[in-house]
């Protein structure tokens, strides 16, 4: 579309370079003789060119390093403020318009819309080459992240929660077996995969899809899960906590006035009396708010493979019992503060205790498989099993939780983790090894016990559908695609570089390398002719 503005920058950029290598002031004549182009056309350069050096900075942009500047502005701008963030191409016109490019670029929203479009395009023609291209004979083994969001349309989400890569986000008009069975069959087909167990809400047909559809395990999420005890207490702590301290503060309020009018003494020792109690009773309130939050806690640090205590093996035995008996003290806090349990929300979460304890004895099953490739005596297995991939998961759950409590919690079991694999016999012959490394944080990786990721995603989702009014299936593509091959995590990794194990171009680069040129500025003509038949106002 733009292939003639590419002579046309060429050429000013070629006078722009003859002025400055020239140490003597050169005639229209000669200059369009060196530069080997009409007089005619030297001389319209000329004058564009000073028409846009208008601003100290305007030189640099004739240059040929100046215009490829401007291009990654111009697209970068588009890329990461327009499509991922979703603002609009006027506000983007206006804020290119406030760094004074205006003169050299064509920035109206109009030419943005037109770069936007070719991007989205480029974008997606950037994973059907890449994607396609990786299809490999060996399965790709996966843990699957299952869930849905609401804008005008139901989206269906299928996430790999060890790499974070995005199968699919596709809208659909219903979430029954029949659809997700479907969706998660081409995807399964597409890439050859391998889904070795789900992680969900307690929805009837995502326990389906994997126990009857797949033939994997489904696991409860245990972030649905807590959810559960969250909703039973949050806010009835919360209510109660407001309303005691609207009590205070009444309180509080009266007390002043009776000093103030100098009341009755008698009064005055009532109401203190009364507002100890109300603090007493608030103070009782907090108490079991703090119980609460503490049970949270114990939940979560209880969900893991290894005691956090001694780094120890877990099984599926030893976690339903220590849910059962953290269980206990939410049961004790509801009867102790009279909070309404009406949908037996407390129940709901024991009865998934089982199935929650159950992806312990999967995972162990699994690690036992990956290690039956290699062939290595029992000694250096005890030491994978038992030394190595206990400190190389909490050194992991510790890097990635933001909870302070928890976190401090983590920090004492990788210490404890960290001096056990010193001490090892072993550790200074198998440590040398890579292999061993990849292995443990391979299957790190695969324990999986909450969708969280997914949640996230769909927060993200619905802030851009509220941002932009709106989210269209081509542009809901292109977001999916820019999260699996360009959001990094602190490793510096993207979903495709974890699930495909293998570099991939950097997309924008790829993108701004297949770009036209950036489009001309528009030039307008004065076309309003004076009107002699209107009279001008004659100042007094």
């Amino acid at each position: 579309m733009w292939g003639s503005n590419i002579s046309l920058r060429l050429r000013s950029q070629k006078v722009v370079s003859f002025f400055e290598c020239s140490p003597v002031k050169v005639s229209i004549r000669k200059l369009a003789k060196c530069v080997k182009i009409s007089k005619s056309s030297a001389h319209r350069i000329v004058i564009a060119v000073q028409k846009r050096n208008i601003h100290p900075e305007s030189h640099f942009w004739e240059s040929a390093a100046g215009m490829r500047w401007l291009k990654l502005l111009v697209f970068g701008a588009i890329f990461h403020f327009g499509i991922r963030h979703g603002v609009g191409a006027d506000m983007i016109s206006d804020f290119f318009q406030l760094l004074r490019i205006e003169k050299h670029v064509g920035v109206s929203a109009s030419s943005i819309k037109t770069m936007r479009k070719k991007i989205e395009k480029l974008i997606i023609e950037f994973q059907e080459i890449h994607q396609s291209s990786d299809m490999s004979a060996k399965p790709l083994k996966i843990v699957g992240g299952v869930d849905e969001t609401f804008f005008e349309e139901m989206i269906l989400v299928l996430m790999d929660l060890s790499s974070g890569y995005i199968f699919f986000e596709e809208a659909s008009d219903n979430r029954t077996y029949k659809t997700w069975f479907q969706k998660i069959t081409t995807a399964v087909q597409d890439l050859n995969l391998d889904i070795q167990y789900f992680v969900s809400d307690r929805a009837k047909a995502l326990i389906k899809l994997g126990e009857t559809g797949f033939n994997c395990p489904s696991i409860p999420d245990l972030f649905h899960a807590e959810y559960e005890i969250v909703k039973t207490f949050g806010p009835a702590f919360g209510k109660k906590v407001s309303a005691l301290t609207k009590k205070i503060d009444k309180a509080l309020l009266t007390l002043a006035l009776l000093k103030e009018v100098g009341g009755n003494a008698n009064k005055i020792s009532v109401q203190k009396t009364l507002i100890q109690k109300l603090q007493n009773e608030q103070a009782h309130i907090e108490k079991g708010k703090k119980s609460y939050h503490t049970a949270l806690h114990d939940i979560s640090k209880a969900v893991h493979p290894f005691d956090l205590k001694t780094s120890r093996a877990k099984n599926s035995a030893d976690l339903k019992e220590t849910l059962s008996e953290n269980l206990t003290n939410p049961s004790f806090l509801r009867a102790t503060y009279c909070i309404n349990d009406k949908k037996d929300r407390l129940g709901k979460f024991g009865r998934q205790i089982e199935d929650i304890a159950w992806l312990i004895n999967y995972w162990w099953l699994l690690a036992d498989e990956s290690l039956a490739q290699y062939e290595i005596d029992e000694k250096c297995k005890t030491w994978l099993l038992e030394i190595f991939l206990p400190y190389v998961y909490w050194e992991r759950q510790t890097s990635k939780t933001k909870n302070p409590d928890l976190k401090k919690d983590y920090a004492s079991a990788l210490s404890f983790a960290r001096i056990q694999l010193e001490e090892d016999l072993s550790t200074p012959i198998q440590i040398k090894n890579k292999t061993w490394q990849l292995w443990a944080e391979s299957m790190v990786s695969n324990f999986q016990r909450t969708s969280s990721a997914v949640e996230g995603r769909n927060g993200y989702l619905s802030q851009r559908h509220h941002n932009g009014r709106g989210l269209l299936p081509e542009r809901l593509k292109v977001l999916t695609i820019i999260h699996n091959f360009t959001l990094k995590r602190f490793d510096g990794t993207t979903a495709a570089n974890r699930l495909f194990c293998k570099e991939f171009p950097d997309l924008f680069e790829w993108v701004v390398h297949r770009m036209d040129d950036l489009p001309l500025p528009r030039q307008y003509k004065n076309t309003v002719s004076d009107n002699y038949l209107k009279l001008k106002t004659v100042p007094a």
